[in-house]
């Protein structure tokens, strides 16, 4: 579960003040943070005694192939609405969803934009009804709740470093970490998007929706992104090739791989105290890798 990186440089660079947090190794089917961030969900379906979740996605969505999971694996029925004309949606990730048993709706990138609109949600809550209809990435309370109990595991594992490092897409799983850790600590966010203004201003509003008696510092990085989502430049291949040959861990080009990359500029910047420990959370999604050549 946790591997300390070494003395080992990657490309010059050592990185042996960081332990990873190997998410990647938990959760079956469904591993990484999503795990965490859907069971706040699945808690309220239980509650609310639907059996029926339904989602948004990219074809390439780690949160609908962390969903469909689930749904096989407890028994929940599962939808997802994914962004893309009918034919966008045959790819590696879909096809696993699919065979859990997932039932696709493919939806134009038009129509895909009003995810948010509660017109349309109140549209396809009656369609699917009963269900329950859980936002893009699972960003909300209920997500947020979920990774308390991530905050609640860093706790246990008693390791020094007081520094958290994530990668931020949604930023749910960093507002669960600063509102389920204490002012000892602080965490840091590495931003996956590339022009994401009004993400620091949803996470603190994610946060004051937790009751949680004192919080982490934290703060996000927003200049490592490589390009935006689920882009890529040399230099991170670079990186993530040269990473994988020294430590036997696969990243994904999309979250963990950038966080990485991220702290290694920042290593190689001075901006890192050398002495201070850091514990980076692999946040999973290795299956992503196979949309990108590069990686087969």
């Amino acid at each position: 579960m946790l591997l300390p990186l070494g003395a080992a440089p990657v490309l010059g660079v050592s990185l042996t003040n960081i332990t990873l947090l190997r998410l990647d190794q938990m959760g079956g089917l469904a591993p990484g943070n999503k795990r965490f961030k859907l069971q706040g969900y699945l808690e309220e379906a239980a509650r609310r005694g639907v059996r029926r979740l339904v989602s948004f996605g990219g074809a390439w969505s780690n949160h609908l192939h962390a969903l469909a999971a689930l749904g096989a694996e407890q028994g929940w029925e599962t939808v997802g609405i994914v962004r893309g004309e009918r034919g966008d949606d045959d790819t590696a990730m879909l096809a696993d969803a699919r065979r859990w048993g997932m039932h696709i709706v493919p939806v134009s990138r038009q129509q895909y934009r009003q995810r948010n609109n509660p017109d349309w949600q109140r549209e396809l809550r009656a369609r699917f009804a009963p269900c329950l209809l859980i936002p893009e990435g699972g960003a909300s309370q209920s997500g947020v709740s979920g990774c308390l109990e991530l905050a609640n595991m860093i706790r246990r594992l008693q390791h020094p470093a007081r520094s958290i490092v994530v990668p931020v897409g949604t930023g749910a799983t960093l507002a669960g970490l600063a509102a389920g850790l204490d002012a000892n600590y602080q965490v840091l966010g590495i931003s996956a998007l590339k022009g994401a203004v009004d993400l620091d201003q949803n996470v603190q509003a994610l946060c004051a929706q937790c009751e949680t008696p004192s919080r982490a510092d934290w703060r996000i990085f927003h200049e490592f992104h490589c390009g935006g989502f689920a882009r890529t430049t040399p230099a991170l291949r670079q990186f993530m090739q040269a990473f994988e040959a020294i430590h036997p861990v696969r990243l994904d080009p999309v979250y963990t791989g950038k966080m990485l990359f991220a702290l290694w500029q920042l290593q190689q910047q001075g901006r890192l105290v050398p002495e201070q420990p850091l514990l980076a959370v692999h946040t999973g999604g290795v299956q992503g890798r196979r949309g990108y050549a590069w990686l087969a």
